[in-house]
């Protein structure tokens, strides 16, 4: 599962969450849309701060060796 189909399926989450609240008056459809982008927002931030906790930088020389693995700074997976 790619990044881009988990992103869609979270948007229609928060779309099926908030859609009775806006046929109930209680939000405007704009408000809906706002708050989907907030919570898209801190939701990256949020995903970005746990990724990079506990990393912490290395010189270029030892990071240019062969056996120092690569971490990705998108998802956190390692890579030897």
């Amino acid at each position: 599962m790619t990044s881009d189909t988990i992103w869609q399926l979270v948007r229609y989450v928060l779309l099926l969450a908030f859609g009775p609240l806006v046929t109930k008056g209680y939000l405007s459809s704009d408000q809906v849309t706002t708050l989907i982008g907030a919570l898209g927002s801190i939701i990256t931030v949020g995903w970005g701060v746990w990724v990079k906790y506990g990393t912490r930088t290395t010189t270029a020389d030892a990071a240019a060796r062969p056996s120092v693995p690569v971490v990705s700074a998108a998802t956190g997976t390692v890579k030897q």
